[in-house]
């Protein structure tokens, strides 16, 4: 299955709440969210950084997943982004819109919905992830306007149920 044969897969799968609850969940160590201040001559990209793990099969590293765009003219939504090349698998993850129903008003920095996907052998597995400020995200903004935030230290690792899907 190539990259782009999951794009169909991982943006059809319904929430994924149902996982196996014999498997232990994957972890994310880290995660972290910059924004760009947006004056005029300043950087206009945004970063989403992540590192996630399987715990169940040592054979596959952590990897580390990143995504990157213009602030002020894209959205990250949708875009299959590959991680980093690791040992035993190929991670891959997709950024999400949240759905606004907590009250926060959707953003890919501060509220925003993940789906990872590991490829590994003949199988394919996907989990779903959620972020906000306030409950599993903190940070700050500067007085200039740039912005960085990520996942609290005493959440970590943070919990991702996982489902194979082929």
């Amino acid at each position: 299955m190539t990259l782009a044969s999951l794009i169909p897969l991982l943006m059809s799968l319904p929430s994924l709440a149902a996982a196996n609850p014999s498997l232990k969940p994957w972890e994310i160590s880290r995660l972290s969210t910059f924004s760009p201040s947006g004056r005029p001559g300043s950087s206009p990209w945004a970063v989403v950084n992540i590192t996630i793990s399987d715990p169940n099969d040592a054979s596959v590293s952590p990897a580390i997943c990143a995504a990157q765009w213009n602030f002020s003219s894209e959205e990250p939504y949708g875009m299959v982004n590959a991680c980093s090349e690791v040992d035993g698998g190929q991670w891959t993850f997709v950024m999400l819109e949240a759905d606004g129903a907590d009250g926060v008003t959707p953003s890919p920095t501060t509220n925003f919905r993940v789906r990872f996907a590991l490829e590994k052998m003949d199988e394919t597995w996907v989990g779903d992830a959620a972020f906000v400020i306030g409950e599993n995200m903190s940070g700050l903004c500067s007085a200039s306007g740039l912005c960085s935030f990520g996942l609290k230290e005493e959440l970590a690792p943070f919990a991702v149920r996982q489902v194979r899907v082929r």
